[in-house]
């Protein structure tokens, strides 16, 4: 069944140069979005357009996603997948590396969705997804509780945001993926896989297929939820 609702919508995502946020964009671009990304680094990959600026830079994000109103056209849907993980224990956690974290991971989702939501409620329609981890949720391994805060920051403010706007037909919703192949768990994968009961690690294309249901037609009931994919770990 082909997901309804998501032809010719045009959709933002960011952190599209690689890993899911790459792999959002491209299945977003396969279901007939216009699809526009922002990243740091705005590598010409994929099949879309990408946008250079640093999502916790508020006067940059003004500048893309007015480049991206002029070239595109207004977004229909946001999905933040810009982010950070750096593994640092509590004691050699400085404040500097707390605050690069919560900025990009935390500060960037509410910089994105500030700036795109607006237009969205106007319209009468839009899908905000946010992506959060499982660290999140149970506040992940050792070693990061920068991490773990940021992104259970990301659920609390998109389910205190779901319901600021879903009397006005936009959603907004959480995917947290638990060990998804990206460079962030390079070299980790053969201790996690006995962890998981599936037998395998993630791939982008699970959180991909989980965020393209959550901005179409068939998700128009769906709002302030957290959607957990971690292969059956809890």
């Amino acid at each position: 069944m082909r997901l309804s609702g998501l032809a010719g919508r045009v959709a933002v995502v960011t952190g599209s140069s690689s890993g899911i946020g790459l792999c959002v964009a491209d299945t977003l671009a396969a279901l007939g979005c216009r699809v526009a990304g922002i990243d740091r680094d705005a590598a010409p990959s994929g099949a879309h357009p990408s946008y250079a600026g640093d999502v916790c830079d508020e006067g940059a994000m003004e500048r893309c996603f007015s480049q991206i109103e002029q070239d595109v056209g207004s977004p229909d849907v946001l999905v933040t997948c810009a982010g950070i993980f750096q593994e640092t224990r509590l004691e050699d956690l400085t404040a500097e590396r707390w605050r690069q974290t919560i900025d990009i991971n935390l500060t960037g989702t509410f910089l994105c969705a500030r700036r795109a939501v607006p237009a969205m409620r106007e319209r009468g329609f839009g899908r905000v997804v946010t992506i959060s981890s499982g660290a999140g949720i149970d506040g992940g391994a050792e070693a990061c509780a920068h991490y773990a805060a940021s992104k259970g920051g990301v659920i609390a403010f998109t389910k205190a945001l779901s319901k600021e706007i879903a009397h006005e037909g936009v959603t907004a919703n959480v995917v947290a993926p638990r060990c998804v192949r990206t460079p962030m768990i390079a070299g980790m994968e053969d201790d996690l896989i006995p962890q998981i009961p599936v037998g395998r690690i993630g791939e982008p294309d699970d959180v991909a297929g989980a965020v393209a249901f959550l901005c179409s037609g068939h998700a128009s009931y769906v709002t302030g939820e957290v959607f957990v994919l971690n292969g059956g770990w809890w």
